[in-house]
């Protein structure tokens, strides 16, 4: 026994709306996390804020050393790294089939920025408890 439906054109257009809307918020979602993770972010050299990376699998965490790099030039480090996380975001194939997407932060410094560490000279940051008690 079989049956046969067919989808008339109309339903389908607005499926595909629906789609197209869904994808638009997931990404908005990822870009407001983003946005969130670089102001948030300590800028003394840039290692830190350029070493975010969003990832949906295997592949090779962002991180960056902040050993002999120059201090200061806060703007331009937080655009770096707001533009590497934009292009992660755009590399990913489908935002509607992708079930895992990861932020992290593989700079050598990343767990003593967010919680502090030997001989920390301020409080920790706590960048991603905060980044997760914003966007849940």
């Amino acid at each position: 026994m079989k049956t046969e439906l067919k989808v008339m054109p109309s339903l389908q257009r607005k499926i595909d709306g629906l789609k197209a809307l869904a994808e638009q918020q997931v990404e908005r979602k990822l870009v407001d996390i983003a946005q969130t993770a670089v102001n948030l972010s300590p800028v003394y050299t840039g290692a830190y804020v350029t070493s975010f990376s969003f990832s949906v699998g295997a592949g090779r965490p962002r991180g960056k050393s902040s050993k002999n790099k120059p201090k200061g030039n806060d703007r331009a480090m937080r655009q770096k790294g707001m533009d590497n996380l934009m292009e992660d975001i755009a590399k990913i194939p489908s935002l509607l089939d992708t079930t895992s997407i990861v932020l992290r932060n593989n700079s050598p410094h990343a767990v003593a920025v967010e919680y502090g560490g030997k001989n920390w000279i301020r409080p920790p940051y706590f960048v991603f408890t905060q980044v997760r008690n914003i966007h849940g």
